[in-house]
């Protein structure tokens, strides 16, 4: 094995030595190297197999044995980045994550800095300068739904929008909503009657904001129902599209505003919560990396999920238990950028709550990973990254469908034809009392 290194790898925006190209060369072999010794990681995503066969081929039959990082060619690393989609498995799984024995290998993140020194050096592809900017995307769909989800779904123009921005033909696409979800709060309850036992500060995220509102809708009643007093706090994207494309200085400029936009919401003594695990992600390990503050620390500090706010409120006792229906069985699929949070099983704890409801949880990426899937070049391998995760759901043989994250939601429908439902809907309509469990 390599020597310990010396110094923390430069996995972050603050750091001087990110954009630094041989420092960047250096830490890929040096990990890569670790990784070709262990593979314990073959499985999650297409990086790790090219990475093995990569450096396997290089190798004489009489030193197969060796592992030697330092004969990969730049187009080797080039593709193993294209490769990665930011699903955090190996992270997750890593025994050489920062820690006392001193490797301190965070894979995604030296993808991520990869990328972005390739998009300093050759630009932002127009598709990735579109797929980043899904609030201009999200008002023009919004403001012309019919038009626009017509064309999602209209064959000519898939064809078009495949040649013209990219999107693979087939990849179904999230309908776009004609009434925001922010116009919608305006008059909705978000205040309780009573003393509130909590405050939030609600980043709604683009998704919920200009695609499917009603998750939105159904969070602010449950947030009601308990007596949690919350405020609208979304301004724009969290920013994660141009991050993971390698556009950092989109990315940064994105996890400025909203840190100056959410810090007020951190000072009044609120919990920022949202509601796709992505974005959470984003605001609580990238903004930090990003921007290196106090103030994105606060934020980071101050951010969780909604299910994971909930559970907070039971521990302390706080939570409405006056559930009146349950689903039956649910088939509970637990996003990869969730497990990377590292908060536990809180959203199928919450769901075991309800009345006669049994939880069956799938841990297994769905391939979808923010825009990766959407790409011509991408899908395909997308829905073969997804399989483990469309069988567990299908193999449950539940009566309900469940997902935190409501992009994965529409993959593990694309792949099984049944649309899993966003747990703040179920915990929504179990408050209710309704029967219905459809999507």
């Amino acid at each position: 094995m390599k020597k310990i290194p010396d110094t923390t790898p430069a996995y972050d925006l603050t750091d001087s030595r990110f954009w630094d190209e041989q420092d960047l060369r250096t830490e890929v072999e040096r990990v890569f190297h670790l990784c070709a010794e262990c593979r314990l990681c073959v499985k999650f995503c297409g990086s790790f197999p090219k990475l093995f066969d990569a450096i396997d081929s290089y190798c004489t039959e009489e030193e197969f044995a060796e592992v030697d990082s330092t004969k990969l060619k730049p187009e080797d690393v080039d593709e193993v980045v294209d490769l990665c989609f930011q699903c955090k498995l190996c992270n997750i799984n890593c025994p050489y994550t920062p820690g006392d024995h001193g490797w301190a290998i965070d894979f995604p993140r030296l993808m991520a800095r990869a990328k972005a020194q390739h998009v300093k050096k050759h630009g932002v592809s127009f598709t990735d300068r579109m797929l980043g900017s899904p609030d201009l995307v999200g008002k023009l769909g919004s403001a012309t739904a019919p038009m626009a989800n017509w064309g999602n779904e209209n064959r000519v123009h898939r064809l078009f929008m495949q040649g013209a921005l990219g999107i693979h033909k087939d990849k179904k696409l999230p309908p776009f909503a004609w009434k925001t979800f922010a116009s919608r709060f305006r008059s909705a309850r978000h205040q309780p009657e009573a003393e509130p036992v909590a405050r939030v500060a609600y980043f709604a995220t683009c998704f919920v904001n200009y695609n499917e509102p009603g998750i939105g809708m159904d969070t602010l009643e449950v947030m009601a129902r308990n007596r949690v007093d919350v405020a609208l706090a979304y301004q724009e994207c969290c920013g994660m599209p141009s991050w993971h494309n390698g556009d950092m200085d989109k990315a940064k400029a994105q996890a400025q505003r909203n840190v100056d936009f959410l810090t007020p919401f951190v000072a009044e003594g609120r919990t920022i919560v949202a509601t796709n695990p992505t974005c959470s992600l984003t605001l609580r390990d990238e903004y930090p990396r990003l921007l290196g503050t106090q103030a994105a620390r606060d934020v980071a500090e101050h951010t969780t999920d909604p299910t994971a706010f909930l559970a907070s409120l039971h521990a302390e006792g706080k939570l409405n238990r006056d559930f009146k229906t349950g689903p039956g069985k649910i088939a509970y699929h637990q996003p990869c950028h969730l497990r990377a949070q590292r908060l536990g099983n809180k959203t199928s704890a919450l769901l075991s709550l309800l009345p006669d409801t049994e939880v069956t949880m799938i841990q297994a990426c769905s391939g979808h990973d923010g825009t990766w899937a959407m790409k011509r070049e991408n899908f395909e391998a997308s829905m073969r990254w997804g399989r483990q995760a469309f069988r567990g759901m299908e193999g449950a043989e539940a009566e309900v469908a469940c997902s935190d994250c409501p992009l994965a939601a529409i993959q593990i429908e694309q792949a099984t034809g049944k649309h899993p439902l966003n747990p703040l809907q179920i915990l929504a309509r179990s408050y209710r009392g309704e029967d219905n469990w459809d999507s």
